[in-house]
């Protein structure tokens, strides 16, 4: 059976090797491998038997010793914005990325977790109303054209439609905005 000695073996034989990704030093598996005397180990490989790893762990190469490391490997996301991106390297996340999913583009990450930003989240209600109420503005103003020249009998719901637009128009200014809930209603268009 060879020997390494000196880093080269003393003789011809087949032995047993430990491979590992030479990329990302993950542990690949064991395999025979022909030791020509006078030569080394085969490049991704090592004679040393790894550990087991567990669940959420790989066994990666490192220092010339096995380890066992955290495996987040897959999608994570930025802690920046909360995008979710592919981790492709075994080991502890650096720490701009996270494996928790950012619940709304009003949290922001504090280090550990993703936390409500109150005057962020309000922010962003307050323009998701705005581009609504100029949404509906747009739908009001078409009905109040419709039933303009139209017999008299819509001429309420053209009015209907008027004191919509000016509900609306006043929405930003009141003190429940932007709650969805307490938002002026349109009037039925039948």
């Amino acid at each position: 059976m060879p020997i390494l000695v000196n880093g080269f073996f003393d003789e011809n034989g087949w032995i047993d090797v430990y491979t590992f990704s030479e990329t990302t030093a993950e542990y690949l598996g064991r395999r025979a491998t022909y030791a020509s005397s006078g030569c080394g180990l085969p490049a991704g490989a090592t004679l040393e038997e790894p550990p087991e790893a567990g669940d959420g762990e790989v066994v990666v190469w490192r220092d010339e010793a096995w380890v066992v490391v955290p495996d987040y490997r897959g999608p994570v996301f930025q802690t920046a914005d909360g995008a979710e991106v592919k981790h492709t390297m075994p080991g502890e996340l650096p720490p701009e990325l996270t494996t928790l999913p950012r619940p709304s583009a009003a949290h922001l990450w504090d280090g550990l977790d993703w936390v409500l930003d109150a005057a962020l989240d309000l922010q962003l209600q307050s323009q998701q109303e705005q581009t609504w109420i100029e949404s509906e503005l747009r739908l009001a103003g078409r009905e109040v054209d419709k039933h303009q020249d139209a017999y008299l009998g819509a001429i309420s719901t053209e009015s209907a439609w008027r004191t919509y637009r000016n509900e609306l128009r006043a929405w930003p200014a009141s003190a429940l905005f932007p709650t969805k809930e307490e938002r002026p209603v349109a009037p039925s268009t039948s």
